[in-house]
């Protein structure tokens, strides 16, 4: 019988690598704006699990990819492709395996899950719902032309989809915990209405496809945004 660990210790060394690659610009009023030339940067990531050193528990290896996509337009409309790939080895524990960044909490009525919305995470999706030890996220956010309504109020509408598809091998290896696994496709798709005062805004989501939920309430975030340039 294999052991079962309440507590354990790890110890883990990473590597990462970056590609940014070259970007042009243009002048507006406001300043220079650069924006990429059509081509994603890459990211990279290794992480390895050792055992044995400082009484750690376990071996494991996580593989991490990112591939980002910005396009700056001259009419100052964007996009953003974010495209993430991750898969471990060996003996992770549950709490080093991967899961779609979720930014919900387990709370049954909307506005006490009222928070601040990340920036690439998923809003339906409930803390501690999904662990996948193979995971593929997708997150695409298309901005507007920011509205001149006054000098202190100019909103930006940005029109958001993400996705995620996951799995886990030996499932049954991880006790007392309930959760689900992503292998089904999740998706939620929303818009964000940001900066309309002193960098504050809202954000809208709702979850749909397989992992809807049966209440139409529970599949609605509704959070505030902050994005602050100075």
């Amino acid at each position: 019988m294999e052991n079962v660990f309440n507590n354990y210790k790890l110890v883990e060394a990473s590597a990462s690598i970056r590609i940014i690659l070259k970007t042009n610009s243009f002048t507006t009023n406001k300043g220079v704006i650069e924006y990429y030339d059509g081509l994603p940067n890459i990211s990279f990531q290794i992480t390895q699990g050792i055992k044995g050193i400082s009484k750690s528990d376990f071996n494991y290896t996580k593989f991490g990819l990112k591939l980002k996509y910005f396009l700056k337009r001259k009419d100052l409309s964007s996009t953003n492709i974010i495209l993430n790939g991750s898969l471990a080895l060996g003996d992770v524990p549950l709490t080093h395996l991967f899961h779609a960044s979720p930014n919900s909490p387990t709370k049954d009525e909307i506005l006490q899950r009222f928070s601040v919305a990340g920036r690439y995470s998923f809003e339906t999706m409930y803390f501690g719902e999904f662990y996948s030890d193979r995971l593929i996220t997708f997150h695409l956010k298309h901005s507007l032309r920011r509205f001149n309504i006054t000098k202190t109020m100019q909103p930006e509408l940005v029109f958001i989809t993400r996705h995620a598809l996951g799995d886990m091998i030996n499932k049954e290896n991880h006790l007392g915990v309930n959760f689900s696994t992503l292998d089904q496709f999740y998706s939620e798709s929303g818009i964000e209405i940001n900066k309309i005062l002193f960098g504050f805004g809202l954000s809208f989501a709702y979850r749909y496809g397989f992992y809807n939920l049966p209440d139409f309430e529970d599949n609605i975030s509704f959070k505030f945004t902050f994005y602050l340039k100075l």
